[in-house]
């Protein structure tokens, strides 16, 4: 195994997966709501996007549908095997997605403390994309 500062996004979420693999669903499901919510509220996210470079709205919301379609395309049972999990959520840049979906999860109630302590160990606890009301 690597150590902890040689990992990338994937290694940490494939250990993850490997560490959790009874918290999958419930992780699979935190991602779907952001999803949702990141839809729903498409319109008003654009209009009120202020990040500039690479970290832009469009950038966001192709991370948004691409995990959204690789839910879909697996019939929502990615959480049952937990290296596909790691291989479609936590690759390249979608694991910006994943990450951002890992650190609001972990801010719930729904969240199991020993899994909460793990995403704050292997991916931090400061946020990748500051959320603010335009009113």
């Amino acid at each position: 195994m690597k150590a902890l500062n040689k990992m990338d996004n994937l290694d940490k979420g494939t250990l993850l997966s490997k560490l959790f693999p009874e918290e999958l669903q419930n992780i699979q499901n935190a991602i779907e709501k952001q999803c949702d919510y990141f839809q729903q509220n498409e319109i008003a996210f654009r209009e009120g996007w202020y990040q500039k470079g690479f970290f832009t709205a469009e950038f966001w919301y192709r991370l948004v549908e691409n995990a959204h379609k690789a839910i879909g395309k697996n019939d929502r049972q990615l959480w049952k095997r937990p290296s596909w999990f790691a291989d479609h959520l936590f690759d390249g840049h979608n694991s910006l997605f994943a990450v951002h979906c890992l650190l609001e999860y972990a801010d719930t109630e729904d969240c199991n403390p020993d899994l909460k302590q793990a995403i704050h160990l292997l991916f931090g606890n400061e946020k990748l994309l500051q959320i603010t009301s335009n009113k």
